[in-house]
């Protein structure tokens, strides 16, 4: 029989040695255990972005939506159109305001010169001529609201074309060029 020692695993040292089998079995496990996860990571990522398709799907093909989407662009063409007509619009008063021949100051000084017996029935302007035609009680009226027509300053030429008598009452005409300050036109 032999003697048990207790101190012998003391006295020598063992080598601790690996298997290179087990190893090479434990990579491929922990490798096929790492795929098998990714892959069924990605199989409920993939079902779970599936059904967000099909939804957001089903929401896009909705009669209702695509109603709704038809009338949005409908009111898109009409605002664009409204922006271009506000646009053209803007465009034309502009240009309305720079061919404006008659100023609020012209007019204001016209009617400064207007004796007390006078008034004015219509006013029209057409190709730089401002043609006045009016009601006065006597003939100098109209002399003296020609006079201070001539003292504006604001005329080329000005003469009276027509005065005749109706009843109590004179109806007169009086014709002027503006000058080319006034009127700029063509």
């Amino acid at each position: 029989m032999k003697d048990i020692n207790f101190f012998e695993p003391y006295i020598e040292k063992r080598e601790f040695k690996l298997d290179k089998k087990l190893i090479f079995f434990s990579i491929v496990s922990f490798m096929v255990l790492l795929l098998i996860t990714y892959f069924i990571y990605n199989a409920v990522l993939i079902r779970y972005e599936s059904k967000i398709v099909a939804n957001l799907r089903a929401t896009a093909e909705d009669p209702n939506t695509l109603e709704k989407v038809e009338a949005i662009k409908e009111k898109e063409v009409e605002v664009n159109e409204f922006r271009i007509s506000v646009e053209k619009i803007s465009q034309l008063d502009k240009t309305i305001e720079g061919r404006d021949l008659v100023e609020e100051s012209l007019l204001r000084d016209i009617t400064s010169k207007m004796p007390e017996d006078l008034s004015l029935t219509s006013l029209s302007i057409q190709n730089g001529e401002l043609n006045l035609v009016g009601i006065s009680k006597d003939k100098w009226s109209i002399a003296e609201f020609e006079k201070g027509l001539e003292s504006l300053d604001i005329d080329e030429d000005i003469f009276i074309s027509n005065i005749s008598l109706q009843d109590s009452h004179y109806i007169f005409s009086i014709n002027l060029r503006l000058r080319d300050e006034e009127y700029d036109g063509e």
